[in-house]
């Protein structure tokens, strides 16, 4: 194993211990006139057989999450863990998945099941495919923290690659004063 691989090894490791302990994680969306939405949602684990990197969600089917997926066939995920001082954000190929086994699976016991069956059945499922991971987990990625970027991109082989880390102190200073300040 060259030390690359076991760098990249190292902090697919940390994203994934960090993805593994959040409880919930922001989706953000593109509105396709260039805002962006986010909003929190229960994690959710793959199947048995599929690879980690493969992020479920369940959200409602006629909601602006899944219409806005359904405009762009993408998501970034967002995980934080306030106590670990980690953050990772998935970035990739979004897919809504209506099929009720999906949902049940994901849902079937949760605080919001009701024996009626009525909100599983307004709920469809998204499977996100990582395709980028920006991180930082103290004590794993490039110091100083939150000044640069770790970035990692999956190859069309599926291997996952560390791009060069970019400071912000490289780019050029923000005016201050916007040109609609009073």
């Amino acid at each position: 194993m060259t030390e690359s691989e076991s760098e990249v090894g190292r902090l697919l490791a940390a994203a994934r211990d960090t993805i593994q302990e959040v409880p919930f994680f922001w989706v953000i969306t593109g509105t396709g006139s260039g805002d962006a939405n986010a909003r929190v949602v229960n994690a959710q684990g793959g199947g048995e057989h599929e690879a980690f990197w493969v992020r479920w969600f369940l959200t409602p089917r006629t909601g602006r999450k899944a219409k806005e997926i359904a405009q762009s066939h993408r998501a970034t995920l967002a995980y934080q863990h306030d106590s670990r001082n980690a953050y990772v954000t998935l970035i990739g190929p979004a897919e809504l998945i209506d099929d009720r086994a999906e949902v049940s699976q994901r849902f079937r016991g949760s605080q919001f099941d009701d024996p009626e069956g009525r909100v599983a059945a307004s709920l469809i499922a998204v499977r996100v495919v990582a395709e980028r991971i920006e991180m930082h987990v103290r004590g794993v990625t490039a110091e100083p923290w939150g000044r640069g970027r770790t970035t990692l991109e999956r190859d069309p082989s599926g291997r996952w690659r560390l791009l060069p880390v970019i400071y912000d102190a490289a780019l050029p200073p923000v005016n201050s004063q916007s040109p609609n300040s009073d």
